[in-house]
């Protein structure tokens, strides 16, 4: 059997921009190239048939076999590259010195590449010069045509990967910093918000992200890892920082008399799974055959279709169901509370991102916020 082990598997400097990588592929021993590691993704094998090229951010890799290279990352790559020797032509004044604060040669604690490379793709996307950003377009993240027929509009989600290790959390005070003190310096400019929502799976997470709140003053990140200069943290202080887990965005829905006068009635079209426990697992709902039977006595869902398996075992049943779901203001009240819900925009940070995200529609089912299960633990 081949071996694709290295002698020397970290050949770059953290501090600064790869300048080599290794080139593994099958059937072939393990080669080191220089320059920067394409951007490669490989999907799974059942859906490379899917995947749909037609926006211009894919394309099949000719390097990377079965890979596909994100041709927008590589964009921004080379364009970012450019707006940094150029000087950052396009930022505001408190970006410069923000950004020049972060890079200056004596810092005690250098920022690694990844970090500030990070940090300045957000900026860049919003602040360069216009003809850096030509032929640059981040598709926005539409709704689903129930929330459109609603009224909902699509938004721009930007997305930053780093490694196990690479610092995020400080990538997220540094685009927090960024944010809230060119808003605190220009009260008008609406391209800016002091108002930071922080969402993040569990009770570990969202304790440890703490450190991202300016009220904490010396203990934040904006004192620690020194992104922010003493001077300017009362300027930062002024911004609002609520952090939270992302289970809370689910439209609760109650039976409350209290709930069902100032709610949305909604008809519910659903497949019940049968199982040994009352339970919700990557987007399908389980209940005893006990419970179902319960909820169908006393007239909270009403058995439409039973399907049973060849010995006659019930295994799913299509239901219906009338529940009460709060308001959109109710929501936006629970949620974000006093210091967040008056605000008109609102930057919001999903941290850990890839364990929640919106599945695809079953015939019959709209689609919805899913989340890992392995991260439900303890979010309250």
């Amino acid at each position: 059997m081949r071996s694709y082990e290295v002698e020397e598997p970290i050949i770059n400097k953290p501090f600064e921009e790869p300048e080599a990588y290794w080139y593994l592929c099958e059937d072939a021993l393990p080669e080191k190239r220089q320059g920067r590691r394409p951007p490669i993704v490989y999907p799974p094998s059942e859906q490379r048939e899917a995947w749909d090229l037609s926006d211009g951010t894919l394309r099949p890799s000719t390097e990377f076999p079965g890979g596909y290279e994100l041709t927008l990352v590589s964009l921004i790559r080379e364009r970012l590259a450019q707006w940094r020797e150029q000087g950052y032509p396009g930022a505001t004044r408190t970006t410069l010195d923000l950004l020049r604060y972060w890079r200056r040669n004596d810092r005690e604690q250098r920022l690694f590449f990844a970090q500030l490379e990070a940090a300045e793709a957000l900026i860049f996307l919003h602040e360069a010069r216009h003809d850096l950003r030509q032929g640059i377009r981040v598709p926005p993240d539409e709704p689903g045509e129930e929330r459109r027929a609603d009224g909902y509009s699509g938004f721009r989600r930007l997305a930053c990967k780093l490694a196990t290790g690479g610092g995020k959390t400080t990538v997220m005070a540094m685009v927090a910093a960024w944010s809230i003190l060119n808003k605190v310096a220009d009260r008008q400019n609406k391209d800016y918000s002091d108002a930071i929502l922080v969402v993040c799976p569990n009770l570990t997470i969202r304790s440890r992200l703490q450190e991202i709140d300016p009220r904490q003053g010396e203990a934040s990140l904006y004192r620690t890892r020194d992104l922010v200069p003493p001077h300017l943290m009362p300027q930062l202080a002024q911004g609002k920082i609520l952090i939270t887990n992302w289970h809370v965005l689910e439209r609760k829905s109650t039976q409350d008399s209290r709930v069902m006068r100032t709610g949305v009635r909604e008809t519910r079209r659903e497949t019940i799974h049968i199982g040994k426990e009352n339970t919700t697992l990557r987007r399908k709902r389980y209940l005893t055959e006990e419970t179902l039977r319960r909820q169908a006595a006393l007239g909270l869902l009403h058995v439409l279709d039973e399907q049973r398996d060849a010995t006659g075992n019930l295994k799913s049943a299509s239901v219906e169901s009338e529940v009460y779901l709060e308001s959109d203001a109710a929501l936006v009240n629970r949620v974000l509370g006093r210091d967040l819900g008056k605000k008109e925009k609102i930057l919001v940070f999903c941290d850990e991102a890839h364990h929640a995200y919106r599945g695809r529609a079953v015939a019959g089912e709209e689609e919805g916020l899913l989340f890992d299960p392995e991260q439900e633990d303890e979010f309250y």
